[in-house]
């Protein structure tokens, strides 16, 4: 399957809303947990029918519904039907080549954007969806698979570390998006380390191999930075946003994430630009050592000129022909080649060709 773009076969000819899962299948069943808390309680469960959940829409507490996998249309439409959520933000969420996106009503934010994970034994960058609905008590979250990126979110609220068991859900979807521009960051530091270790490399030994690194370190910066850039045009939007589901007093975090969004995407950008740099030097090197090995050939070329002209004066054969029966001819024109070669070498020098 295509990395940048999801093939979108299956959804031709659908009505919009239809609930078509769009993507690979990364995990063999769903799975629900909800997390359901205030300053003095804590449930942390995993549910298996949804209709169960329907009192969390307007409980006092605040409420984390988490679904991994999203390939179940079954599940999503109940989901849909519990909690009032539209089928084209249905249609978003399990479409996973959805551009990410932001939209907003009285009722709900809807969010949608790309979680990124590093494989340190391919050295590649992968990509799973998220999407997010903020509600008034209650945040749901889809995640393609199960993952480890919203663990230390989960480890502070059984924990009561810091303000996250006195507020809402419009903090805990900021402390969710911190994770994830955290880990964005944390994939880019990575990816950065080994890109600016071709700065040596690419000088003393621009190698066939070294090239193909070059080009697939441009590859998965291109991947990445297809799922930064987006985010945070929706972090953007977010500080803008005015909506009574995000309270007054998120707004100092929401700006702090704006900030490292911004960070994130220079940190892109900026390995970029190294990658190109590191391509333009290594054409730049094979090219000037190209130029120091024609060089050579043409000096060498050009110093055996006059020696086979006087070589293939010599080495005619007519019977009369002047200094051809000296006794000593052959060591008089072998010096005369040496002296050749030594002037030609003494005036290449002076004229800095050498």
């Amino acid at each position: 399957m295509a990395r940048f773009l999801n093939k979108q076969d299956e959804k031709i000819g659908h009505p919009p809303g239809a609930l078509i899962f769009v993507g690979q299948q990364k995990t063999e069943q769903p799975r629900i947990r909800l997390i359901d808390y205030d300053q003095n309680m804590l449930r942390d469960e995993f549910v298996d029918s949804i209709e169960t959940l329907s009192a969390h829409k307007f409980s006092g507490s605040t409420s984390w519904l988490n679904v991994d996998g999203l390939h179940a249309s079954d599940l999503m439409a109940s989901i849909g039907s519990t909690f009032n959520i539209s089928s084209l933000v249905l249609e978003d969420i399990i479409n996973t080549g959805q551009r990410p996106k932001i939209d907003e009503s009285a009722e709900a934010i809807f969010i949608s954007l790309k979680m990124l994970s590093y494989d340190p034994i391919q050295t590649t960058v992968n990509a799973e969806q998220l999407s997010a609905v903020l509600t008034e008590n209650l945040l749901l979250t889809f995640q393609e698979q199960p993952g480890s990126v919203f663990e230390p979110v989960r480890e502070r609220i059984r924990r009561k570390n810091g303000r996250i068991r006195s507020l809402g859900p419009d903090y805990l979807l900021y402390t969710l998006l911190d994770c994830v521009f955290e880990n964005y960051l944390k994939i880019v530091e990575t990816m950065g380390e080994k890109i600016e270790e071709f700065d040596e490399e690419i000088l003393t030994n621009p190698t066939q191999e070294l090239l193909e690194k070059i080009n697939f370190y441009k590859h998965e910066m291109a991947y990445i930075r297809k799922a930064v850039r987006p985010a945070r045009e929706i972090v953007l939007k977010l500080v803008r946003i005015e909506n009574e589901l995000i309270s007054p007093e998120i707004s100092p975090f929401l700006r702090d994430l704006s900030d490292m969004s911004e960070q994130t995407v220079d940190a892109v950008e900026v390995y970029r630009e190294m990658l190109n740099g590191h391509l333009n030097i290594y054409n730049m090197t094979i090219t000037n050592r190209l130029n120091d090995v024609m060089k050579f050939l043409t000096v060498f070329a050009t110093i055996f000129i006059p020696l086979s002209f006087l070589a293939g004066i010599y080495g005619m054969n007519f019977e009369v022909m002047p200094e051809l029966h000296y006794q000593h001819g052959y060591y008089m024109l072998l010096s005369v080649m040496v002296l050749v070669v030594l002037l030609m070498l003494a005036y290449f020098k002076k004229k800095n060709w050498l």
